[in-house]
């Protein structure tokens, strides 16, 4: 059996064990330096510098902070990178900002206008009377063409100058490259082919071959021929092709029209091929053109003339095409009671003198509205080259003249 008296010593000893442990456990723990997670053994004197730099650049920062009486000066704040590779990456460009003032001057990445364009500054903290560079690093994508310009921002505690833009720009050279804006807007007649040209050209590619060409329709016919060295140093190109475009409408269509042409290029180095689509679109004008002093877009008005009014009214014809026109023919013309009479220009080509008047029959009648009255004028030899033009205007008896407009 166990007495009181033996407990009690036990419980004692068993408190003073566990006073003892604690007691030693602070001990050790206020002398042992626990290693930093991830650093091995043979990096810690390089991890405890990198530690201690960190510290002391804080410091400065903080004291930098401070000042009062940085002045920032720069000389250039923009550069032109000139052509650039697509895929381009690493181009970089450094920046100097001196300061011409009395305390510390502190410089401070404050991002960009691009994720591909990054500032780097080695040494933040610029002394009175010193400068650093600002490094400025441009990636240019794959995908990037044409005209590029990106904005860095550097902040400074020159409260003159709080922040400072650096700008970089640049061209990033073309994989394919056409002017085909002389395909668009075209304009002829049905008669005469449109003849247009552009150029296709590479910046990247030293030689390349054009395989084959298709056209969206027959009327189209392509020709190329390889482009002259002056024209590509102009392009600033390193190999291309002029191709020579004739559109001729079919069956004398008029109007707008909407064509396009598909280009196999194939780079001889990479054996890369690609198709460009070229777009060619525009206006065939009418076959015949009417013009004159008294025609307006609305036509020819004759106004208000009387039964037997010996009026005349005369405007000139002319037909587009390269053809002769040897005589022209009225195939109708509206309302009844008007005559109409052509006579050829000998001077001009394919120019006729069209005079118009009122028939011994003609009778009263108003022709204001859509096709209430019109003339309409054919090549003889041809009729499909045809148009006509609106006429307006009303015919009253002498009776009825007092009552005009009531």
């Amino acid at each position: 059996m166990f007495s009181l008296r033996s407990t009690g010593l036990r419980i004692a000893i068993g408190g003073l064990a566990l006073v003892i442990v604690f007691g030693l456990a602070i001990v050790l723990g206020s002398v042992t330096k626990y290693k930093p997670y991830g650093v091995p053994d043979h990096r810690r004197a390089e991890y405890d510098a990198i530690l201690a730099k960190l510290a002391s650049e804080a410091k400065e920062i903080a004291e930098a902070k401070k000042s009062k009486n940085p002045v920032a000066k720069v000389e250039q704040t923009e550069f032109d990178f000139g052509l650039l590779d697509p895929g381009t990456q690493g181009a970089t460009h450094d920046f100097v900002i001196f300061n011409d003032g009395q305390d510390e001057l502190l410089l401070t990445s404050a991002g960009s206008s691009c994720k591909c364009t990054v500032a780097k500054i080695e040494d933040r903290i610029v002394p009175p009377g010193e400068s650093r560079p600002v490094t400025l690093v441009w990636n240019v994508g794959e995908d990037v063409s044409d005209q590029y310009e990106q904005v860095a921002i550097i902040e400074t505690n020159d409260p003159r100058n709080p922040s400072i833009e650096f700008t970089v720009r640049g061209k990033v050279r073309s994989v394919w490259a056409v002017n085909s804006d002389t395909l668009i807007h075209l304009k002829g007649s049905a008669e005469k082919p449109i003849e247009a040209s552009c150029v296709l050209y590479s910046q990247v590619f030293d030689d390349f071959v054009i395989l084959e060409t298709e056209t969206s329709s027959g009327a189209i016919e392509v020709a190329t021929e390889p482009l002259p060295p002056l024209d590509l140093h102009s392009l600033q190109g390193r190999c291309g092709y002029k191709l020579n475009v004739k559109y001729r409408s079919p069956s004398h269509r008029t109007g707008a029209f909407q064509e396009n042409i598909r280009v196999c290029v194939l780079d001889t180095k990479t054996t890369q091929t690609e198709w460009i689509d070229l777009p060619v679109s525009g206006t065939i004008g009418k076959p015949l053109v009417f013009h004159g002093p008294e025609l307006d877009s609305q036509g020819l008005d004759l106004g208000t003339v009387e039964v037997g009014d010996p009026k005349e009214w005369s405007f000139f014809v002319r037909f587009r095409t390269e053809t002769s026109v040897t005589e022209a023919m009225v195939t109708d013309i509206a309302p009844l009671g008007l005559t109409a009479v052509l006579e050829p220009v000998t001077r001009i080509k394919n120019t006729f003198r069209v005079t118009i008047k009122l028939a011994e029959d003609a009778r009263p009648h108003r022709f204001y509205f859509d096709k209430q009255g019109y003339i309409e004028i054919a090549n003889k030899a041809d009729l499909e080259q045809s148009d006509w033009m609106p006429l307006s205007g009303q015919i009253i008896t002498p009776a009825a003249k007092g009552l005009v407009g009531r």
